[in-house]
């Protein structure tokens, strides 16, 4: 669990309360104004795993089966949440949040994207918008049923994400039978979009039955549950699950969540029930981000795989041996990692417009590449760009102030493009709401 996390949410519902009194019908432009403040707050309390070898592992699966969506209303995009607990959601506008925990739980690829189809069909079928429809304010209770919803999901994934959808639905009577008939259905489009995608369609139901373990308890019974039993979602899904297939693509996603997100200690017991070579592509990918460079390099040795090739190369950058470093980091899959290692060797060489062009992906999503990018704007004299990016930085890092600053500095040049404008404005919208609940 992220540190501070009854903190976040709370200024999260302080949020909603100001976005959602006014929603009677929901129409794309506001899910578009909310799904960018909800990130926002999520991104400024560092909630979000942007820099990571996951997520574009993630984003791949998820294009994989917006492919197959008739008519699809949105753009899907996935975003990691670095929590261990075992849920997922969606938010407006198609965003999709997965967490850490599920990953670590599912035994293939087709189990993740059974989870990731689930959250496609809550949005595609417009659930959360007509649960928000419901009702044109929400009410005290509505938000304790919010904050309530998300602390329990730790404890119980199922109970925990139900309230926080029922809680923005509307009156109690309604809301639970409302829930049920979405997770059913969202349930049946997951287990249709896996077939025409050509990934196992059991997945969902196969997922369904580990997480039984997780989330069902006799002490609660099922008409005070808004989303269904478990058992009872897997009996109309699939009665007998094909047995998972995990292929290399699953297992390098597993050593890169293992080495990547894991404590140290955690990564040297989970990466022992990994086949080889992934049980050691995790544990060198741990020991180079705990700086124990020379050991992560033994261990990365003769893994002919391109995410140990990359670690290879922050290895020897680790070690000052940026020369031999360079052609690895060039030439393997970026991530905010790599890109600001290839930053320094770049700057260094007097690359500034190159080491911009590496670096500008992970801006929004990692704050050392924002700080970085204020700098390399400098260096190339585009000074309110260079705003922009201190005024991420600071956002990311909660030094309000001096964001602001920034942002007042960067708002001054008339000529920003109106999306930097916009962002801007709803950084600064986000921070007075934050203090707001926070005085």
């Amino acid at each position: 669990m992220l540190p501070a996390m009854p903190r976040i949410f709370l200024m999260l519902v302080v949020m909603l309360v100001s976005l959602c009194q006014q929603v009677h019908a929901m129409e794309y432009e506001k899910e578009r104004e909310i799904s960018r403040e909800l990130i926002d707050m999520l991104d400024a309390q560092g909630a979000l795993a942007h820099e990571t070898d996951l997520t574009w592992v993630l984003q791949t699966l998820t294009d994989q089966l917006a492919d197959h969506v008739k008519e699809p209303l949105y753009t899907f995009r996935i975003h990691l949440v670095y929590d261990r607990s075992i849920n997922a959601m969606a938010i407006p506008d198609g965003n999709i949040f997965i967490n850490l925990g599920t990953v670590l739980l599912a035994k293939d690829m087709d189990e993740i994207a059974s989870v990731i189809a689930h959250e496609m069909g809550h949005c595609q079928l417009r659930h959360i918008p007509e649960a928000m429809r419901a009702q044109s304010r929400m009410t005290t209770a509505s938000i304790v049923g919010v904050i309530a919803g998300v602390l329990l999901s730790a404890a119980n994934p199922e109970v925990g994400s139900a309230l926080v959808l029922s809680s923005i639905g509307g009156a109690e009577n309604i809301k639970r039978q409302y829930t049920r008939k979405n997770e059913l259905e969202a349930d049946e489009f997951s287990r249709n979009l896996l077939a025409e995608a050509n990934l196992d369609p059991s997945a969902t139901a196969r997922f369904l039955v580990r997480l039984r373990s997780y989330s069902d308890s006799p002490s609660v019974p099922d008409y005070l549950l808004t989303h269904p039993y478990t058992q009872d979602r897997i009996a109309v899904l699939e009665k007998q699950p094909r047995p998972p297939r995990p292929e290399a693509r699953y297992w390098t996603l597993q050593a890169a969540a293992i080495g990547e997100l894991l404590s140290e200690e955690e990564a040297d017991r989970r990466a022992a029930a990994l086949s080889q070579p992934y049980a050691r592509l995790a544990l060198g990918i741990s020991k180079v981000r705990h700086g124990k460079n020379l050991e992560g390099l033994t261990m990365l040795e003769g893994i002919d795989l391109p995410l140990a090739r990359t670690w290879k190369g922050l290895a020897l950058y680790g070690l000052g041996k940026k020369d031999e470093a360079y052609p690895l980091l060039r030439g393997g899959r970026q991530n905010a990692r790599t890109a600001l290692a290839l930053c320094e060797i770049m700057m260094a060489k007097g690359e500034i417009k190159d080491a911009i062009a590496i670096v500008r992906p992970y801006e929004d999503g990692n704050p050392r590449a924002a700080y970085t990018m204020g700098i390399l704007y400098e260096k190339d004299g585009q000074k309110s760009l260079a705003h922009v990016a201190f005024a991420r930085y600071f956002f990311t890092t909660r030094n309000f102030k001096s964001s602001l600053y920034h942002i007042n500095k960067a708002l001054e040049d008339r000529n920003l493009d109106k999306e930097t404008t916009e962002k801007l404005t709803r950084m600064r919208k986000t921070m007075e709401k934050t203090q707001g609940s926070q005085g």
